[in-house]
């Protein structure tokens, strides 16, 4: 199935120019219909390029027209990797896209369930996730109370497995994940305010 679509599409659209990449499903995509997968020229490692389709658009009514959709979106990708220009969504991309009629989003995502329900210990605001959330924190609590940055009291907590979350909907981005490393300028811009502050307050 998809080889065909690949190459309906390569004669249409490319004008036959694309050597046939690698076509596979992918059962674990759901929320982008697909993906391109650049190979590799190294000479003695050379990999060939792979465009993978989600699995479940097989199973959805007019399942065909949402792969052949996706196909050809991958396959712009494709097109520019081959002329070895930048391939993702570039200017060049979007005009390739109007020109040949692909779109632009996948139109019928796959959502994940809702499988955890974490919750601020401060406000006890409730954060829906699909899946576990590394170490993050309240975003208005660190804004309010730590100038929006992380600090470990808002730190959001998984509430058990038998509590249901609410039924309203929580406003977003309510996390504030673990406060990273500062780069050496930033150490250095820092250590100038710093000076800076202790000059104003030496009489």
């Amino acid at each position: 199935m998809l080889e065909a679509i690949f190459h309906e599409l390569n004669h249409a659209h490319f004008g036959s120019a694309l050597p046939p990449p690698k076509l596979s499903w992918n059962s674990r995509l759901s929320s982008t219909a697909g993906r391109f997968c650049p190979g590799s020229r190294i000479p003695l490692r050379r990999i060939s390029a792979e465009i993978e389709v989600a699995t479940y658009l097989r199973d959805l009514p007019d399942g065909t027209i949402h792969v052949r959709d996706t196909v050809l979106h991958e396959m712009i990708h494709y097109f520019l990797w081959h002329q070895r220009k930048p391939h993702g969504h570039t200017a060049e991309f979007h005009d390739i896209m109007k020109r040949v009629g692909a779109k632009r989003y996948n139109t019928v995502p796959q959502l994940r369930p809702i499988k955890h329900w974490y919750e601020c210990p401060v406000c006890r605001i409730e954060v829906p996730a699909r899946r576990k959330l590394g170490i993050s924190a309240c975003a208005p609590c660190c804004e309010k109370h730590n100038r929006g940055r992380y600090h470990d009291r808002f730190r959001l907590r998984i509430r058990g497995r038998g509590e249901k979350g609410p039924e309203t909907k929580v406003p977003s981005p309510v996390l504030v994940p673990d406060e990273r490393p500062l780069s050496p300028a930033e150490i250095i811009g820092r250590l100038e305010e710093l000076k800076l502050l202790l000059k104003k307050k030496i009489p």
